[in-house]
């Protein structure tokens, strides 16, 4: 323990000396930039703006029901929430008939592209039927004459001694 109490005792004085020092380079700053050792930098105000209401949304929306005269039955209770719901009934059916005639567009519209498609393959198909019908269309070289003409370049040409290593 007594070995750790010079050990303490610098680390101590080195902390505080450090703080002192960044102190002394903070104050002058301040004197550099016009102010004094209490003067803060004055930041401009932001105009306040209100802040705008978050709209709802038909399917957000809860209609508040009517409560100025209370059903007898259970009959008037269920044609007072039809009455009142039915706005919101023929708005969701015309977004949802909207959305339906979209989609048989998108719909119609992949099948054309899938017959036009089925077209080209069965264009690119008969092609190459005629193709291998046809004997006289072959490739002029095969993968062997490549070979064989490669081998044929090294026995006939000029020895390696004679050619330059790093030709390209």
């Amino acid at each position: 323990m007594e070995q750790f109490l010079p050990i303490i005792v610098i680390a101590l004085i080195s902390f505080f000396v450090n703080r002192a020092s960044e102190q002394k380079k903070r104050t002058t700053n301040r004197e550099k930039s016009g102010g004094g050792p209490n003067h803060r930098p004055v930041q401009p105000r932001q105009q306040e703006r209100p802040m705008p209401s978050p709209t709802k949304t038909a399917e957000q929306e809860k209609p508040e029901p009517d409560i100025t005269e209370k059903p007898r039955s259970l009959k008037e209770a269920a044609e007072i929430l039809l009455s009142q719901m039915q706005p919101q009934i023929e708005e969701k059916k015309a977004v949802v008939e909207n959305k339906i005639d979209e989609l048989q567009k998108e719909a119609e519209v992949y099948k054309k592209r899938a017959h036009d498609l089925q077209r080209k393959v069965e264009a690119v198909k008969e092609k190459k039927e005629e193709k291998a019908a046809d004997p006289h269309l072959e490739p002029f070289f095969q993968q062997n004459d490549i070979i064989k003409g490669i081998i044929m370049t090294e026995v006939l040409g000029p020895p390696r001694s004679k050619r330059r290593y790093g030709q390209r």
